[in-house]
C-alpha cells in the first residue's frame, strides 16, 4: 500500500526506507533548531523568506523518500542513495549557515551527524571525499558571508570556531573511516560465512561419494511429497534399487572399484530419469527413486530404463570382467499413509526381485 511509510516484503527496501526516515528525522531536528534560532534573531531573512528557504530544502528530503518508497531507487547503481542524501544534507546545512547572521556554531553539529550517517554505508574513499567536501564547503560559505555581509562575522570567534570544527571533523573522519573499514571487513566475513553455510547445507543433504541427495534429504522430500499427495495433488511412487552382489564386487575387485561402481551407477541413472524425479543414495549399495506423479506402471517404465542402462555400463577401463546389474522394487503411495509404509512395501518388492533371480523389477502388486 503506497500510503504506508515502510513497504512490506522487500527487506532491503525496508532498511533503505528506515534509513531515509532517520535522515528525515535529523532534518526535522535541524529545521526545529533553525526555527528557534530564527526567532532569536539568528537569520538575516524575513519570515516569508525563511519559510521559503525551509520549504525548498524539504523538497529534496521528500524526493529522496519517494524515490525509495516507490522503488525507483533500484534503477541507480547505489539503490540506497546514501552518498546523494549525504551531499544534499551538506548542501542544506551550508545554505542555512549562509543565511544566518548569528549562532552559526549551533548548526555545525548537524554536519557531524551527516558524516556519521554516511559512515555506515559509504566506502572509505567516499567517506574521505565527503569529509573534505564538508570542510571546503564550510570555508567557502564563510568566505561568501565575509565578502557580502562582513558585519555578521566576528573574526576571532569564527577563527576559533573554524579550528575547533576542523579538528572535530578530523576526529570524526578517523572514527568514521574505522567504522567504514570494519563494515567492509564484516561484509566480507559475512559473505564468506554465507558461502561456508551453503557448503555445510549442501554437505548435509548430499552424499559425498556419488553427489546424489542423501537419505536424510530424501526423507524430507518424501514428507513434502506426501503432504501434497494427501491434499489430492501429485501422487507418486517410490522404487528401491539394490546393486546385485555388491559385496562380491568389493571382495573381488576392492573397495575402490566398488566406489567407482557406485559413482557410475549414480551418474548414469541421473542421465535417464525425468527432471521431476528424485534419486538418492539411501545407504550402502541401496538407492531410492521418487517417481513424481507416477502410478506403478509409469514408475516401472522409468525403473526399467535405469535397469537396462546399468546392465550396459562398461567397466572394462577399471576392472576386467566386471559387470553390474540392479534389482528394483516399486510401490505406489496411498493417500494418508505413513512414509514408512510405502518404503516397507517397496523394500518387500525389492527382496522379491532379488529372490526372483536379480536383475529384474517387481511391483508391490507382485507380492
Amino acid at each position: 500500500m503506497f500510503l504506508k511509510l515502510i513497504p512490506d516484503g522487500d527487506k532491503k527496501q525496508q532498511l533503505r526506507v528506515n534509513r531515509i526516515l532517520q535522515a528525515i528525522g535529523s532534518a526535522l531536528l535541524q529545521s526545529i533548531v533553525a526555527v528557534i534560532l530564527f526567532f532569536a534573531g539568528g537569520f538575516r531573512l524575513s519570515g516569508i523568506d525563511f519559510l521559503a528557504l525551509l520549504a525548498s530544502l524539504w523538497v529534496g528530503h521528500i524526493v529522496f523518500y519517494l524515490l525509495i518508497r516507490t522503488g525507483f531507487n533500484r534503477r541507480f547503481s547505489d539503490p540506497s542513495l546514501t552518498q546523494a542524501q549525504v551531499i544534499w544534507g551538506i548542501f542544506c546545512t551550508l545554505i542555512i549557515l549562509y543565511f544566518m547572521a548569528d549562532f552559526r556554531l549551533l548548526i555545525l553539529p548537524f554536519l557531524l551527524l551527516i558524516l556519521i550517517f554516511g559512515a555506515f554505508k559509504m566506502t572509505t574513499r567516499q567517506y574521505i571525499t565527503i569529509a573534505v567536501l564538508i570542510v571546503v564547503g564550510y570555508f567557502a560559505v564563510m568566505g561568501l558571508v565575509y565578502s557580502s555581509h562582513p558585519e555578521t562575522i566576528r573574526p576571532k570567534d569564527e577563527i576559533i570556531g573554524a579550528l575547533v570544527f576542523m579538528l572535530t571533523i578530523l576526529a570524526f573522519s578517523l572514527v568514521g573511516n574505522e567504522i567504514s573499514r570494519l563494515r567492509s571487513k564484516l561484509r566480507r566475513r559475512n559473505a564468506k560465512l554465507a558461502e561456508t553455510m551453503q557448503q555445510v547445507e549442501q554437505m548435509a543433504s548430499t552424499d559425498e561419494l556419488t553427489g546424489l541427495i542423501n537419505r536424510r534429504e530424501m526423507m524430507l522430500l518424501l514428507k513434502r511429497q506426501k503432504a501434497r499427495s494427501d491434499r489430492g495433488k501429485n501422487g507418486f511412487s517410490v522404487c528401491f534399487f539394490d546393486i546385485d552382489h555388491f559385496k562380491t564386487v568389493n571382495d573381488t575387485f576392492g573397495h575402490h572399484i566398488g566406489d567407482v561402481v557406485l559413482k557410475r551407477f549414480a551418474s548414469e541413472t541421473m542421465k535417464v530419469i525425468r527432471d521431476a524425479d528424485l534419486f538418492a543414495r539411501f545407504g550402502g549399495e541401496e538407492f531410492l527413486l521418487l517417481a513424481a506423479d507416477s502410478d506403478l506402471e509409469g514408475a516401472a517404465v522409468v525403473t526399467e530404463r535405469i535397469r537396462s542402462t546399468v546392465a550396459d555400463i562398461d567397466f572394462s577401463d577399471v576392472a576386467t570382467g566386471l559387470s553390474v546389474t540392479v534389482s528394483a522394487g516399486i510401490a505406489r503411495f496411498r493417500p494418508k499413509e505413513e512414509i514408512r509404509s510405502i518404503l516397507t512395501r517397496s523394500d518387500k518388492a525389492l527382496y522379491l526381485a532379488k529372490n526372483s533371480g536379480r536383475n529384474c523389477i517387481r511391483l508391490e502388486s507382485d507380492i
